[in-house]
């Protein structure tokens, strides 16, 4: 049986480096998850759905 954390397609483990971000209305900590390919981070508030989305920087 094959471990969880190997396979490719775990995408928690890459939204933990990505930077944490407040909603501006509610103040609440939004969720997120990379859009295009990993170039953008697409922020989503989950108390009042206020959208985000910046470019990552480059590494």
């Amino acid at each position: 049986m094959t471990e969880p954390s190997t396979s490719p397609s775990n995408a928690p483990s890459q939204t933990a480096d990505l930077p944490d971000r407040l909603c501006t209305w509610c103040k609440v900590a939004m969720t997120k998850r990379l859009v295009a390919g990993g170039q953008f981070i697409h922020y989503t508030c989950p108390k009042c759905v206020f959208q985000h989305t910046t470019k990552r920087a480059p590494k």
